[in-house]
């Protein structure tokens, strides 16, 4: 039953409350005495003195609402009152909400997603590496991809990202013309359905995202495992592919505090809403389950993007 109920949550979800629950019991351990108050249930009080002391601490306001939802998930598992549906908790959750510090974020459009890649020949001296995180920036891009689909937290979590048989070309009058690429560990996805990403290759610009793929894929050979891999087939990290991009937006002299790995799928939805795609379009493209992508839409003005291909 333990593995049923396990399996309705993603893992990326699964690992999340766990790290919720590690940080409430040491809480728990700090601010009560064992004798004092049972760890379950938790009080509503308890909970409440939770939320501000990982508010105190500046915890995003995402961190807060996981873990308020990992505690609730546990009291509902158990049959037992839920105190995250307290009036006082969901007031609370409000209040961190209307605090949150604004995100200055700002998105890589196909202009300087073109410019930071052809950067990579002044950054990058390993023509292996080159071709690797042209693949990686183009892919996060036109694949509405967040970097932790692509790049791992740590080399020894690579089933957690998208594999080498993920991919695969599609052909058309003779030629490659697309790349699928199938996704089957994403935020959201308990119902761990695959979900097929097709990118298109584009001739008309000077970057083409199914070409990086093809010239990155001859260079890291059909071996099973992560589709972005050091040549020992292990993961790229997600520390070092914000290494990289660190490296050549300050080649391309803009601000790192505003460009983070994050800024790819940021320009992914800003492009698309700029090229008319309806809500509903841009929802399905970049797997959300809710208009929280509205969230990442800026103005094209406000983001250094503003030069033509």
């Amino acid at each position: 039953m333990n593995e049923l109920l396990n399996s309705s949550l993603t893992s990326g979800s699964q690992k999340a409350y766990q790290r919720a629950w590690t940080c409430y019991r040491q809480f728990h351990a700090r601010f009560y005495s064992a004798c004092e108050t049972q760890l379950i249930p938790v009080s509503i009080d308890a909970l409440a003195l939770f939320i501000s002391y990982l508010s105190c601490k500046k915890f995003a306001v995402a961190t807060i609402h996981s873990y308020v939802s990992a505690i609730g998930y546990v009291h509902r598992l158990r049959g037992i009152g839920d105190p995250t549906k307290s009036f006082l908790i969901q007031k609370l959750l409000t209040a961190t909400s209307r605090n949150r510090v604004s995100d200055i974020r700002l998105p890589i459009l196909r202009p300087l997603l073109h410019q930071l890649v052809s950067s990579l020949c002044s950054t990058n001296s390993s023509a292996a590496q080159r071709k690797r995180y042209a693949a990686m920036f183009t892919t996060a891009f036109y694949g509405f991809f967040r970097i932790g689909e692509l790049a791992a937290k740590n080399v020894d979590s690579s089933g957690d990202v998208l594999q080498y048989d993920d991919l695969c070309f599609i052909s058309s009058n003779g030629s490659i013309s697309m790349a699928k690429l199938t996704i089957r560990k994403f935020k959201h996805n308990t119902a761990n359905k695959a979900f097929e990403i097709l990118i298109a290759r584009e001739n008309s610009v000077s970057v083409c995202p199914v070409q990086t793929l093809i010239d990155y894929c001859g260079m890291r050979g059909a071996a099973s495992g992560p589709l972005f891999c050091e040549s020992d087939l292990r993961p790229v990290t997600i520390s070092s592919f914000n290494t990289e991009l660190k490296r050549c937006l300050v080649f391309c002299g803009l601000d790192t505090s505003r460009y983070k790995g994050h800024s790819f799928r940021i320009g992914a939805a800003t492009h698309a809403s700029e090229q008319g795609f309806s809500d509903s379009q841009i929802r399905k493209l970049g797997r959300w389950q809710s208009d929280a992508f509205k969230a990442y839409l800026r103005s094209g003005a406000l983001s250094a993007n503003a030069q033509n291909d």
